[in-house]
């Protein structure tokens, strides 16, 4: 685990490295995710590429951003990390909450090789701003409150999600156990995403995965194909048997699906070197 201080806030990041390879994943995080809670993600991503996964401030346990600040200034930050970094290009994956900053660095930095998400788009879905209003109302009441609400609005009474009652009970108690800083978070992630604008998908051409989770209340596949439809370059990927914790009930199947963009950039890339050797 790594800490960096960047224009006075302060950044956690991993590096899991592949030498086999120059090329680089830079990882965001959704909503109560932290580094340590998407490891597989991250060790999976590293398989193929370089993965930095990111908690830019406002995420995870990074430094906490006021509501007031808004994605276009998160994304300026992630922007700073990369310079930090000295990264010229990179592939973005992302989960929900940070498909928003996601789609916004694609507009200001010309390194965006490709783009993947899970269960996001870049704001809140029509279909989740009920419930976002719902689980910011709860978060200002009880931990356990807030825990009932977010599992209630993310997740699918349907048979076939696989551990579905044991992932939501842990869920349940992850939450409830939660620090009142990351619930505040919480609470000012979902302000700032109810009043985002996005301002440059339709110009956002690189290669892109689309993951939406067949049975998601909260990012619904139509919701999220729409997102999916404005991008040129994109490819829309739906995954069975799932709601919004589908990145918990089907970790391989996402994993592969993120890593699909970057998979082929690495292939290419060391075809055409074994091609010039």
């Amino acid at each position: 685990m790594k800490h960096v201080v960047l224009n006075n806030k302060l950044y956690r990041y991993s590096i899991n490295e592949n030498h086999t390879t120059d090329q680089v994943a830079v990882f965001l995080l959704g909503a109560l995710q932290d580094i340590e809670s998407v490891k597989m993600y991250s060790d999976h991503f590293s398989k193929t590429l370089t993965c930095i996964t990111l908690e830019i401030p406002g995420t995870g346990y990074a430094e906490p951003l006021g509501a007031q600040v808004s994605i276009s200034e998160q994304s300026d930050m992630l922007l700073d990390f990369l310079k930090y970094m000295n990264i010229g290009a990179a592939h973005l994956i992302g989960f929900s909450y940070a498909t928003a900053i996601a789609a916004e660095i694609c507009g200001v930095w010309k390194g965006v090789q490709s783009l993947s998400i899970c269960g996001g788009v870049p704001g809140i879905p029509e279909s989740g701003i009920a419930a976002t209003k719902k689980m910011i109302a709860a978060s200002t009441l009880s931990k356990r409150e807030f825990a009932a609400t977010f599992v209630d609005s993310l997740t699918a009474d349907v048979e076939g999600i696989p551990r579905s009652a044991v992932i939501k009970k842990a869920m349940l108690k992850n939450i409830s156990n939660l620090d009142d800083s990351r619930i505040n978070m919480f609470f000012d992630n979902s302000v700032r995403l109810l009043v985002h604008k996005p301002s440059n998908i339709s110009q956002i051409t690189v290669p892109a995965v689309i993951c939406a989770a067949e049975h998601d209340p909260y990012v619904t596949t139509k919701i999220a194909k729409e997102f999916s439809d404005q991008l040129p370059n994109s490819h829309f990927i739906v995954i069975k048997n799932s709601d919004h914790l589908a990145h918990l009930q089907h970790p391989e199947r996402v994993a592969n699906a993120l890593i699909l963009m970057a998979s082929t950039a690495v292939h290419v890339e060391k075809t055409l070197h074994g091609l010039t050797n």
